[in-house]
């Protein structure tokens, strides 16, 4: 615990370091009216970030309340039923950009698993090589990573990925699908994504992992249109948090507004709480878009208005279930907020999380109350999580890395609504695989129509919700349903495949 503490500590006074050598190394600045001010050169350097409170979303691009929910065909033993299974997945050829990161090693490693052809895209050749060496240790006996090829691209260049895209196919082995695994992450939104850009162009089914909202709508503005009209269907925002969590509301608000046709979706409130065990194995460009979302008042959704409140500020205790237990939480700008209400028109809804060993909540919520422009700016973020990386991975040695979720559906208007799902897996890693993998499964399903669509809206009908959910769930150790409706765990989480 001492030594814990002595690394919380030294953290803070590096964090505490950086603030005072911006005002130290501040440039005084002459004002027309002849007084004088600091300027922070970073905060000159860091890019203006759109504000997610006070965002203005088209909702054309969205799908239409009467669309979004489908209806669920049960088998004789009362099972939902789909089609949408890890055969899916056989022999299909996909493109990983990223592939060499923590996050897109574990989606390379499960879609070999299921016998899928896969090629890594990404800019160095020795970062691959290091990440096969490592997937080798994982799972020794495993064969078929020496069969996984390495290709150069820009992630942000249309024209780089664009010809991968096509050489394969001159080569008679065009791609089946591209999941994009390298974000686009935190602070994105002005960033060029090149990889989407390519596959609405070239007719290339997409996936990515975008947790920032407003990188993922300017995405759905800008192509959605292009991909309806070649044919493409893209999902934005996948893997266990965004992306499972949402379906796991959707399945939910679904059942409760099937049995109570007096509700409407903005009558519902739904409360997502997320827990993972120190980083969860995260490397350094995923500590950075954690440093980024600091930086951000919370989005709640109050009556269909948006409200911001302070992050990491005020904890409330959490269960996650027998193995997991209650953990404290707090508000944090995530992404489901904002795509439930605007998505599914769910009319209350809040994103907490929180983190273990206690201090790293106490650590993030010290670093919340640091100057926006600071924690906003990505390339001293990049530094501070490179720095930071030794520490993190020590403390995540006693830590360990489970991953939780738990989301809650209740109505004012009816105290009898009282739903819950929840969801936990012993390590991040892999469990962010599985779950990539099941809306993989999906896509090459032909289960997701033309357009670009977050996970809510890209399954629609309640036995595919179930069937993502159920390969999403391979790896968990639990996997629950809290219902006064009598809804089954089987209705949410589908048969496990």
């Amino acid at each position: 615990r001492k030594m814990n503490m002595k690394l919380a500590f030294e953290f803070v006074l590096v964090l505490a370091a950086l603030h005072v050598a911006d005002s130290f190394s501040a440039q005084r600045v002459t004002r027309s009216n002849g007084t004088t001010r600091l300027k922070s050169p970073w905060a000159t350097s860091a890019p203006v970030r759109p504000n997610i409170i006070n965002l203005t979303v088209d909702k054309s691009i969205f799908r239409t309340s009467t669309s979004i929910f489908g209806t669920a065909d049960v088998s004789e033993d009362g099972n939902v039923v789909s089609s949408i299974t890890h055969d899916n997945l056989a022999d299909k050829k996909i493109l990983v950009v990223g592939g060499s990161g923590r996050v897109g090693g574990s989606v390379v490693c499960q879609l070999l698993r299921h016998n899928a052809k896969v090629t890594v895209g990404g800019t160095r050749a020795e970062s691959f090589e290091e990440s096969r060496n490592r997937w080798k240790s994982l799972f020794p006996s495993s064969s078929n990573f020496d069969d996984v090829p390495f290709v150069s691209l820009d992630r942000e260049d249309e024209t780089s990925v664009a010809n991968i895209l096509n050489k394969a196919k001159e080569d008679g082995q065009g791609f089946d699908l591209v999941v994009h695994t390298a974000g686009p992450f935190q602070g994105k939104v002005k960033t060029p994504n090149g990889v989407i850009a390519a596959c609405v162009e070239n007719g290339v089914g997409y996936i990515d992992v975008c947790d920032d909202y407003c990188t993922a709508t300017a995405a759905k503005t800008k192509y959605t249109k292009k991909a309806i009209a070649n044919g493409v269907p893209c999902i934005l925002s996948t893997g266990c948090w965004p992306g499972v969590s949402s379906l796991m509301a959707k399945q939910l608000t679904q059942s409760v507004l099937a049995k109570r046709t007096q509700l409407t979706p903005a009558d519902l409130t739904v409360d997502f709480s997320f827990f993972t065990a120190g980083s969860g194995g995260a490397g350094s460009t995923l500590l950075v878009a954690t440093f980024l979302i600091l930086a951000e008042e919370s989005l709640t959704i109050v009556n269909g208005r948006r409200r911001s409140v302070k992050a990491m500020k005020e904890y409330s205790s959490v269960n996650f279930g027998k193995i997991v237990g209650n953990k404290d939480v707090a508000h944090l700008n995530l992404l489901e907020a904002a795509s439930v209400h605007d998505a599914l028109g769910i009319g209350n809804v809040k994103t907490l999380f929180g983190t273990a060993p206690g201090f790293w909540n106490t650590l993030l919520g010290a670093m919340a109350q640091l100057p926006s422009t600071l924690l906003s700016n990505e390339p001293i973020m990049e530094k501070l999580a490179l720095f930071s990386l030794p520490i993190v991975r020590v403390v995540d040695y006693f830590a360990g890395a489970t991953n939780a979720m738990r989301v809650e559906v209740s109505c004012s208007k009816d105290p009898s609504v009282n739903e819950m799902a929840l969801y936990a897996h012993e390590n991040l890693e892999p469990c962010v695989g599985e779950c990539v993998v099941g809306f993989c499964a999906a896509l090459l399903g032909d289960k997701v129509s033309s357009g670009i669509w977050f996970p809510e809206e890209a399954i629609v009908s309640q036995e595919d919700n179930a069937a993502v959910l159920g390969l999403a769930g391979v790896g968990a150790h639990t996997l629950e349903v809290q219902s006064d409706d009598g809804l089954r765990v089987g209705d949410v989480w589908g048969m496990k495949q």
